[in-house]
């Protein structure tokens, strides 16, 4: 299986270095100069900076890893070459090229898996079995506690220039929340109403 992954920040690197350790070598790489990435970590890969250039190798399957606000401009492309998309999340920062990119994927057979892993967590999913099951009874509430200290979370890089903290990008709140979002519709069910609060 030939994969090609597009965008070598910090999360296309992890997904390099996952595929590597998984024994796959067939691996081709899509990057516009601007990755974390040095000249030694892609030694004896295919680097393209073209995104023609790189679906003209025929990947089988796609990651697309380059900062949220870039999303489409990668995912579209290759739904209408045929491949299959792991789509890191969240899929856009905007919804007007999201139901292109849906109607481009059916109609090529293109399937999509957006980047949730915790969803395949041995944790969450025995949670989520109890809960179906019955065994706790009704949920009427629900708490989920997400942070990272920004200094920390990507020590090779200023924080303050990574996607987490440029709305530019896609990041903030959109990008890093969408996990627990994600998981708890997973575990509990979809979301029927919403209420806030809010303070200062």
């Amino acid at each position: 299986m030939k994969f090609l992954i597009a965008g070598l920040g910090s999360i296309g690197r992890r997904h390099l270095n996952m595929l590597r350790e998984l024994g796959q070598d067939d691996i081709v790489l899509y990057r516009t100069h601007q990755s974390t990435l040095d000249d030694e970590e892609l030694a004896g890969l295919p680097v393209e900076t073209d995104l023609q250039a790189a679906l003209a190798l025929k990947p089988d399957a796609v990651i697309v890893a380059n900062p949220t606000s870039l999303h489409m401009d990668v995912a579209i492309p290759v739904a209408e070459a045929g491949c299959h998309i792991l789509l890191e999340k969240p899929i856009s920062d905007g919804l007007a090229r999201v139901k292109e990119l849906h109607r481009v994927a059916q109609e090529r057979g293109s399937r999509i898996l957006v980047g949730f892993q915790f969803r395949y967590h041995p944790t969450l999913n025995k949670a989520r079995e109890l809960i179906q099951e019955g065994m706790l009874g009704k949920i009427l509430s629900f708490h989920s506690h997400w942070g990272e200290y920004l200094p920390n979370w990507h020590p090779w890089e200023d924080y303050r220039e990574s996607y987490a903290a440029r709305a530019d990008l896609g990041g903030g709140v959109i990008g890093t929340l969408t996990h627990p979002i994600d998981y708890i519709r997973y575990i509990l069910g979809e979301v029927e109403e919403i209420k806030s609060f809010a303070g200062h």
